[in-house]
């Protein structure tokens, strides 16, 4: 019968293996944890595929502008194009159709821009109003889209130039804001989007940049879509907004505008796709060999374009395209922006995307 001494060694003996068994066991875990995390580091699984929920998309319609022959240059901070990514999301942009009921739509916003009068047709989408209730005014509307520019003759008015006192920054986003919400076309992704604020001349019947307040005649503010997925919203022009007016300097509120331009389209951002998009270097091949678009080229006269960065953004075009898209961005030197659609050309339609009337813009 076993003593009560070679029982507690027993006991101890069994302890003991059991602690270095836990031990052993504990080791062999946390070998196994840092193995499986390093071949996920080492070897991780593939993302999966590119949603495309929304098929095909159409080929971005940019605007057909000619250009001089340009040199462009590859000066990034690297020295190559950037890793954007093997995707990019897709959002839908709600469309309006033709219906009987536009024109009588169209009215109603012709109206709270003081336009009473009957208008005439352009074309069946296009009508223009005329009006000289307050100046010598002109508004010409897309009455599927909603887009319209308005102009007013303040040359009939001397006193518009000599009795001006023009808004400041703060005053003009005010304004910008308060017109679209009085006109019933405010909106959050109006209210979110950024203003940009610059003073005009009027030289030689064209509205120029002033050199300094001072000598400012006109205040001009171009509202722009907020960024959206972390990416900027850019438009054919980058200096434009989706939204842009210029206002005088005049005190009586029917002369306070002068000029607007709006061509905002509401996005979707709860209906969404994932797609594939081009290398950064593929983008700049075509770009090189003008296959992409030259939405400025700045102040460089000598047509000598140092490119410093290349960035994925979104176009928001002039025209419905039915989807906000993204679109690889080279900046350069000057104010040079050059784009180049983002998405492969297999999920590309080979038309352009269409303006509601089944042809193309």
């Amino acid at each position: 019968m076993a003593t009560l001494t070679e029982t507690a060694i027993g006991v101890r003996k069994l302890i003991k293996l059991s602690l270095l068994g836990l031990a052993a066991f504990l080791v062999l875990k946390l070998g196994l944890f840092m193995y499986d995390t390093y071949l996920k580091v080492a070897r991780p699984s593939p993302a999966p595929p590119a949603t495309v929920a929304f098929g095909k998309l159409p080929k971005m319609a940019f605007p057909e502008k000619l250009h001089p022959e340009l040199t462009l240059r590859l000066e990034t901070p690297t020295g190559g194009t950037p890793n954007l990514g093997d995707r990019a999301t897709v959002m839908l942009m709600p469309q309006s159709r033709p219906s009987f009921t536009a024109l009588d739509e169209g009215k109603v916003t012709a109206n709270r821009l003081d336009f009473r009068n009957e208008p005439s047709e352009i074309t069946e989408r296009r009508y223009k109003w005329e009006s000289s209730e307050f100046l010598p005014s002109t508004l010409e509307m897309d009455i599927v889209s909603g887009s319209f520019t308005l102009k007013r003759n303040w040359q009939a008015d001397p006193t518009i130039l000599s009795n001006k006192q023009l808004p400041g920054k703060e005053q003009t986003e005010v304004e910008t804001k308060t017109w679209l919400r009085q006109i019933n076309l405010g909106d959050e992704g109006l209210d979110q989007g950024r203003i940009e604020v610059s003073y005009l001349t009027f030289q030689s019947g064209q509205y120029v940049k002033a050199v300094s307040l001072s000598e400012a005649d006109f205040v001009q503010a171009d509202l722009f879509r907020p960024n959206l997925n972390e990416l900027a919203v850019l438009t054919e022009e980058p200096t434009r907004g989706v939204v842009r007016i210029i206002f005088s300097g005049s005190q009586e509120a029917e002369k306070r505008l002068v000029q607007a331009e709006y061509n905002y389209f509401p996005v979707n951002t709860a209906e969404t796709a994932t797609y594939p998009i081009k290398t950064a270097s593929q983008a700049w091949r075509e770009l090189q060999t003008r296959q992409g678009y030259i939405a400025a080229i700045g102040n460089n006269p000598e047509n000598v374009i140092s490119v410093r960065r290349i960035y994925l953004a979104y176009f928001d075009n002039t025209t419905p395209q039915g989807f906000l898209m993204p679109i690889i961005v080279f900046e350069g030197d000057n104010g040079f922006f050059g784009y180049v659609e983002a998405i492969t050309e297999q999920w590309l339609e080979s038309v352009p995307a269409s303006d509601g009337f089944g042809k193309p813009n």
